[in-house]
């Protein structure tokens, strides 16, 4: 079995940011200084708006993002908008844990869901209830364009206080050469990967049917939605983590990998590497990891597609992953105005599948799929067919103010299951009563 100890557990914004530091009321600042702009409207004496925007994109990411702020920039000549890259995601969240203390805050900025809670609580961030269907923001036709599940990934005290950009989902790759050699189509449910998984092991067959990462804490709480748990109901943040479908659940997957059937990633940290070397017939792993997967599988000359989650009980489910984009409170109201444009901007449908077919991200609306580039791009990709399939069912985690450290207790909780063999009803009810202790104290 594998340690799950080896996986970096990201410890984000929401573990330590009420106790990191004291917020700031900030006012507008160097960054966001809005150059004597005094409304949403320019004319040729005024400059434009200035709205500072940090983000973690880098390679050809950061490439099509500088595309996009140049583009919007173009579009129009009240706002402009002036990128700082911050490296990675980490060092994106403690540049915003540090810039909330000295108010030097920019104007929008990429930020995880699970951190939003945290800086709505300490008032770092703006609702934008009111910004995203004002002057600068959607029409309701516009708004009811963007796929359900995303909306939901940065809600706090029932406002929405991010909105989807860089987004991700859960697929299934897998090797036809493999499910040829067996005789066996694609599984559409868990019960054919266990089937897979008996027929391999009958055969004495050292590789495995299903890789799942390391961390696979989505995998399990996907089985237990599956399942029909609620895990952390989004509303009212009541959990079931240790009811029956959720035990359940854990205990499949404990299942798959005490038979066989499957293998965590181990040294690799990800199983991209050897589902790309031929070690597993499946893998569960992001919609953003196609082109880990594509190189490297090139190299061993296998022949690989992706499809649809498995379903458990006939329940199809998967959970976005991703980032999202957050205005801070901090800014003026127009910049405020000018950050929700570019949000705007960066959704429409157009802009939004070029964002995709560049970085490997799905559409955030509905009507980025009618896109013809985009349509003859997927035909030209069939890889990237099976994420777009899952949007119309795709939901976020629930997010909440201390999201951070019940991530960590979650990985914990399994890592000690996987690895020390710890009964897996016990290990959940102390993580629900981990949970409820971390809810109850943070919201």
């Amino acid at each position: 079995m594998t340690n799950l100890s080896g996986y970096k557990k990201v410890v984000g914004g929401a573990l330590v940011l009420a106790s990191s530091f004291t917020l700031v009321a900030c006012s507008n600042n160097g960054n966001n200084s809005s150059n004597g702009g005094d409304s949403g409207s320019n004319d040729d004496n005024k400059a434009p708006v200035e709205l500072t925007f940090w983000h973690a994109m880098n390679g050809p990411h950061q490439e099509e993002i500088t595309k996009l702020v140049a583009a919007f920039n173009d579009s129009q000549e009240d706002y402009k908008v002036v990128e700082q890259n911050q490296g990675d995601y980490d060092t994106l969240q403690q540049s915003i844990m540090a810039a909330g203390a000295s108010g030097d805050l920019p104007t929008l900025a990429q930020i995880t869901p699970g951190n939003a809670p945290d800086y709505a609580k300490n008032s770092l961030l703006v609702a934008l209830d009111d910004l995203m269907t004002g002057d600068t923001g959607f029409s309701q036709e516009k708004l009811d364009d963007i796929y359900p599940g995303f909306l939901d990934s940065s809600k706090y005290d029932g406002k929405t206080y991010a909105f989807p950009f860089s987004k991700s989902t859960r697929i299934m790759y897998y090797n036809q050469s493999f499910l040829d050699e067996y005789d066996v189509e694609v599984p559409k449910t868990w019960g054919e990967v266990v089937a897979l998984g008996e027929k391999m092991t009958s055969n004495s067959d050292d590789r495995v049917a299903m890789g799942f990462e390391n961390s696979f804490e989505m995998e399990y709480e996907t089985i237990a939605k599956q399942a029909g748990a609620k895990f952390i109901e989004p509303e009212t943040l009541e959990t079931d983590i240790a009811g029956d479908k959720s035990v359940e659940a854990l205990q499949f997957v404990m299942d798959l990998i005490d038979k066989g059937y499957a293998r965590t990633a181990g040294e690799d940290g990800y199983f991209s590497g050897p589902f790309a070397r031929g070690e597993s017939s499946l893998y569960i792993g992001s919609s953003a990891g196609v082109s880990h997967v594509a190189e490297p599988a090139e190299e061993s000359g296998i022949e690989w597609r992706t499809a649809e989650i498995p379903t458990y009980n006939d329940s199809q489910l998967t959970l976005f992953a991703g980032n999202d984009l957050g205005i801070f409170s901090s800014a003026s109201e127009e910049q405020q105005a000018g950050g929700m444009a570019f949000i705007k901007f960066l959704l429409e449908p157009a802009n939004t599948a070029e964002w995709a077919m560049a970085t490997g991200y799905v559409p955030i609306r509905k009507s980025a799929q009618d896109e013809q580039d985009y349509k003859d791009y997927i035909a030209e990709h069939p890889e990237y067919e099976a994420a777009n399939k899952e949007l119309a069912y795709g939901q976020s985690e629930t997010s909440f103010v201390g999201f951070g450290q019940f991530r960590n207790v979650l990985l914990e909780t399994l890592d000690n299951v996987l690895s020390n063999n710890a009964d897996v009803k016990e290990s959940l009810q102390s993580l629900e009563d981990q949970t409820k202790t971390i809810i109850t104290d943070n919201n």
